[in-house]
This record gives C-alpha cells, structure tokens and sequence, in this order.
C-alpha cells in the first residue's frame, strides 16, 4: 500500500473459524517488528493459536520468529512457493480491504482502515451464517448512528452469570465450516505423474522473452495427493502438483547398443587354450 503516517507495509492476520481480520500497519517489514506485532495485537489479545499459515517470507523463516513459535507452542505451516490458494483466505481479504479503502477519498490509509475493518467484522457471512464480531464477542457490534439492539434484548440478561451460561452454550453449538470459494478453476492434473520418475516444473518466476515454460526435467523423490518431493540440483524442493507436468524419458535402440556396447567392453572375456585358434587351423 501507499506510504501513510510513517507506515508503508501491513500485516494481515485473519482466524479461519470465526474470519476475524487484523490488518496491523508496520514501519518496516524486519523480522523483529513482525514478530512484536503478531505477539503485541493477536496473541495478547486473543490467545495463542493453534496452527499459523505464513508464507515463506524471511521475517517468518527468521529466527526470531522460530522462537516465538517455540515460546508459545505454535505450529507454524508454510504456504509452498507460487501457490497462494494455499493462504487463499488471506488472499481473498487483500482484494477485501483494497477494494474498501478505493471507496474512500482519504488519502491516509491509517485513517481509513480502522473503520473498514469494522465494517467487515460487521458484515454478515453466509458460510458461517453469522458476523465475525458475534461469534469472537457473543453479539453483533453496535454500528454509528445505528441502534441494532433493543431495550428488550439488552434487559434479557440482567443477571451475568445467567449471559455467561447461555453465550457458553450456544459457543459451543459452533461448529468450523469449509468457506465456499466462489468462481474457482479446477486445475488440470496429469494422470501420469502419479507413476512418472521424472517431471517438469512451470517457471513461474520472472520470465524473459525466451524464457522456456517449464524448467526440468527433475527426479521425484517422493508424492502424495497434493504435493510433489522434487531432486533439483540435489536438493529435496516441495512443489505442488498443479506445477508439474510428466517428463517422458525416452531410451532409442542406438542408446540401447551403446549401453550393452559398454557393457562388453567392460566386462574382459577370459580366452583358454581350448579357444585359441590359429591360421592354419
């Protein structure tokens, strides 16, 4: 985003299950300020996760943020390279929020987003069939200039144990759901990589103008259902199977007489007496 109040980078946070987002602003994107803001407005606020889903940036392979992982007892995943449905939730609230802040005419983006965030923690999901501010907070938030709860239903719970014991409850009934992911393409897969002992990876980094499409072809080492465990330059490199494509290696019978020529020629005979002959016979 736009450089804005000292701020030029921004850190995306969203919970799978309730959709909460956390857009933190940051000066820089060191390893040491990511860390301090994950710790500083997630987990101070919400509690540890379970599972964090990063990319593989460098300020989440750094080591400071493998201590804080082990300091806290997350399990940090990482999305493979060129893959970024990996973190697809992510990605689609970065479409979200630019496509809000667009709508303002502010120019500071510091000043925009908070009531943008609040509008989208405000706005009703239909894959969970709720907001996201219920299900973090046990109701809907109260809008400006809008008054959604009534007198009738602020004075339902007068006694706050008798709030606790039914917001206890129905927390409970929640249950996480797959988000619908509108518009999606089916990838097309090879049949033959499931048996194929070579593969050629897309090239999806900068191209030039004779840049081929595909790098390879490279070893497989191991594969399951989603991703591929590839030799490339005697490294074991993960890569998914939508980039991959079989390498047909095809051995001609030229290549055939030469191996088996080498072979012969490898192998010394041992010649006896018996077997030698001479001219006269």
């Amino acid at each position: 985003m736009p450089y804005s109040e000292g701020f030029h980078y921004y850190l995306t946070c969203i919970d799978i299950f309730t959709r909460w987002p956390e857009v933190i602003p940051l000066e820089n994107q060191e390893a040491a300020t990511v860390a301090r803001a994950f710790y500083t407005h997630w987990i101070a606020r919400f509690g540890t996760p379970l599972r964090i889903t990063t990319d593989q940036g460098r300020q989440f392979e750094s080591c400071l943020f493998k201590q804080l992982n082990n300091l806290t007892g997350m399990n940090h995943l990482r999305t493979m390279a060129y893959h970024p449905s990996a973190n697809g939730m992510v990605e689609r609230s970065h479409m979200q929020l630019k496509a809000a802040i667009k709508c303002h005419q502010n120019n500071l983006r510091t000043e925009t987003l908070p009531i943008v965030l609040l509008g989208i923690r405000a706005a009703w999901c239909d894959d969970v069939k709720s907001t996201s501010a219920e299900l973090v907070y046990g109701e809907p938030l109260r809008l400006p200039d809008e008054f959604l709860t009534s007198k009738d239903n602020a004075a339902k719970f007068d006694d706050a144990a008798e709030f606790i014991k039914d917001l206890r409850h129905h927390i409970q009934q929640i249950r996480p759901v797959n988000g619908t992911r509108h518009g999606e393409k089916k990838n097309f897969v090879f049949k033959d990589l499931a048996t194929t002992e070579y593969v050629f990876i897309r090239h999806d980094g900068p191209k030039n103008g004779i840049q081929m499409l595909y790098d390879g072809s490279y070893r497989v080492i191991s594969r399951n259902k989603k991703t591929f465990v590839i030799d490339i330059k005697k490294k074991k490199v993960r890569v998914t199977i939508d980039r991959l494509k079989p390498a047909y290696i095809i051995v001609d019978d030229h290549s055939k007489e030469d191996i088996s020529r080498e072979i012969q020629t490898s192998t010394p005979n041992t010649i006896t007496k018996e077997d030698q002959r001479t001219r006269s016979g």
